[in-house]
């Protein structure tokens, strides 16, 4: 009896150091197993409250980035964990991505303290149809929505199949910047009336119904307001330090915010303070400055080429900058539209990142969205798909040279979703290939690709061939097919206008150009389903071609060189020239 008390105690004073032995033991091989799986995942958290420069004072960093705190986030909670689960976040399967790729980049992220503590919220970035990106008629950022796909806003009545110049501004230089330039795309937009009379629109504008504003930026250092109608000024322009070659976004939220890059430093012979501006479009002040001299950059040029998406549901920001830095802000934007008050609180996370083999970190490109993944390439040819909620690359793709050409997304019937990218020449040399290609969007697979012998202009002013454009993705009676103009294909000053099949990238008609041409395409339907494409040249023509056949029906001339890309309302295009005007012009 004695005997079996004392094995029945022993046994329990088993079990019980078993439990503990479990409970303290296997959760910390746990994590053990999870770092060792976390293929080296960083998020490094930046502990300082950044002390930006309104008002042109001297911008002090208190940091250097060997001070950064570096720590791996390697716990998630239930809740966050269900979160990434969701059916509209993007889960990839691993076995479709190159891991052996994947193993080249290295990358590191920061986090002001205010976003870290929120680092698990619920408010995570899912961006789905790129119908619903924008609550304002019109366009609102380059090429129109998080996937890149619509340059163009509402339908076109068409019955001379002819284009007329209704209006023209003049605008100015800086220096060798001149006009518009690459990739130089306005906006255009129809204010809603409560909006409308609280803005500093001049009386005349304000008071027309339907008012349809142009915003556009300029090398000359300018953002210009004028009637799409008329070409009038709608307001004052906005003056920032430096050339803007790079397009607009304004706020998608019908809330009055303009965001603006710039993308030089240097007027007159000196040095100007160059980044990312926020402006308020009730008074034009400017609500907040990102500073392209990042310390946290591997890159030391601080141009803003790129165009920032925003997603209208967590009230974040997303641009690249040419200094290699992606960066995903929450605005906490506050507006009241009773007292028209408004504030930005911005909190900035930021990615870094370097690729085994290639010295270049520049993004000139402008980030595409689908659902939780953000789509980019740099000057290194380089593609990255990067999980926005948590800042870390899912694939990346090497596309051979220089991509400036922004990447576009395509939602196929079959639920599949890829994206298509094309590089220019320009470290290959003077004579190279640009490449087109369809990729995987979600796994970053090949699906087909094209070549295309280009030439390039190299030395301390290069001028590039191949593709620097965006392409068109086809729809209604063209949504077969994909189409791109390359430059500097055929000959030194010529170009190429193709349309490929996005099935099979075989060729479906070509459309030789005397003049080559960096300015992106633009497609126009009709009510009925007709499609039409608008292509501008460096030799200052603005082509109507028909979109099924490639068959130019009518052409215009603008007097000089067309970097910029259109964007079109209904009836009435807009682009501007390095000739240093602006034109509205009438699809008739």
């Amino acid at each position: 009896m004695g005997g079996f008390f004392m094995s029945n105690n022993y046994g329990k004073w088993l079990l019980f150091f078993a439990i503990i032995f479990i409970i303290f033991y296997f959760p910390g091989k746990n994590d053990e197993n999870r770092q060792q799986n976390h293929n080296g995942e960083v998020e490094v958290f930046k502990e300082f409250a950044e002390n930006e420069d309104y008002d042109g004072r001297k911008i002090d960093f208190d940091f250097k980035v060997e001070d950064l705190q570096y720590k791996v986030a390697l716990k998630k909670s239930k809740a966050d964990t269900k979160i990434l689960q969701k059916e509209n976040l993007i889960n990839i399967e691993t076995r479709k991505i190159d891991e052996e790729i994947l193993k080249k980049i290295s990358y590191e992220t920061t986090y002001v303290n205010k976003q870290r503590e929120k680092i698990h919220d619920y408010n995570m970035i899912q961006m789905d149809s790129s119908a619903d990106y924008s609550d304002v008629q019109g366009i609102t950022c380059f090429r129109g929505n998080n996937f890149r796909n619509s340059p163009s806003y509402g339908s076109v009545e068409m019955k001379e199949k002819k284009l007329e110049i209704i209006w023209e501004v003049p605008i100015g230089y800086i220096g060798r910047w001149s006009g518009v330039g690459w990739n130089g795309q306005p906006a255009i937009v129809e204010w809603s009336d409560e909006l409308r009379e609280s803005m500093n629109i001049f009386d005349e504008k304000k008071n027309k119904n339907n008012l349809k504003e142009v915003i556009y930026g300029t090398l000359d250092s300018n953002i210009y307001f004028l009637d799409l109608e008329d070409g009038r000024f709608t307001r004052n322009k906005i003056k920032v330090p430096g050339p803007i070659k790079g397009s607009i976004t304004v706020d998608p939220r019908g809330i009055p915010l303009l965001y603006a890059g710039q993308g030089i430093n240097k007027v007159d012979g000196k040095i100007v303070r160059m980044g990312y501006r926020i402006f308020n479009l009730i008074d034009q002040s400017m609500m907040h400055f990102i500073n392209g001299r990042d310390k946290f950059a591997y890159r030391g040029w601080s141009a803003f080429d790129s165009t920032a998406i925003i997603d209208k549901k967590t009230d974040r920001m997303l641009i690249c900058g040419e200094n290699g830095i992606v960066y995903n802000v929450k605005l906490n934007t506050q507006y009241d539209k009773t007292t028209k008050e408004l504030s930005l609180d911005p909190e900035i996370s930021k990615y870094r990142y370097k690729i085994e083999g290639s010295r270049y970190q520049g993004i000139e490109s402008s980030i595409a969205v689908y659902r939780n993944l953000g789509f980019f390439a740099d000057n290194g040819g380089w593609i990255q798909c990067i999980d926005l909620n948590t800042l870390k690359p899912r694939w990346i793709y090497n596309v051979t040279d220089d991509t400036d050409s922004t990447i576009v997304i395509d939602e196929e019937a079959d639920s599949k979703v890829a994206l298509y990218t094309a590089c220019e020449v320009d470290k290959q040399g003077a004579r190279g290939k640009s490449y087109i290609r369809k990729l995987n969007a979600i796994s970053g697979e090949l699906i087909w690709e094209k070549s295309f012998d280009c030439f390039s202009k190299i030395g301390e002013w290069p001028n590039n061939g191949g593709a620097l454009a965006t392409p068109v993705i086809g729809e209604k009676s063209i949504e077969n097919m994909v189409i791109y103009n390359l430059a500097r294909y055929g000959g030194f000053n010529r170009g190429l206008l193709i349309a490929l099949d996005k099935k099979t990238g075989d060729e479906l008609w070509r459309l030789k150009l005397k003049n080559y041409s960096w300015s992106s395409p633009v497609d126009i339907h009709t009510k009925e389903g007709e499609s039409f494409i608008l292509l501008c040249d460096s030799g200052g023509k603005m082509y109507l071609i028909e979109g099924k056949t490639g068959q130019v029906v009518d052409q215009i001339a603008l007097g000089s060189n067309i970097e910029g890309s259109p964007a079109v309302y209904e009836n009435i295009a807009v682009v501007g020239t390095r000739g240093q005007k602006i034109f509205g012009i009438r699809i008739k």
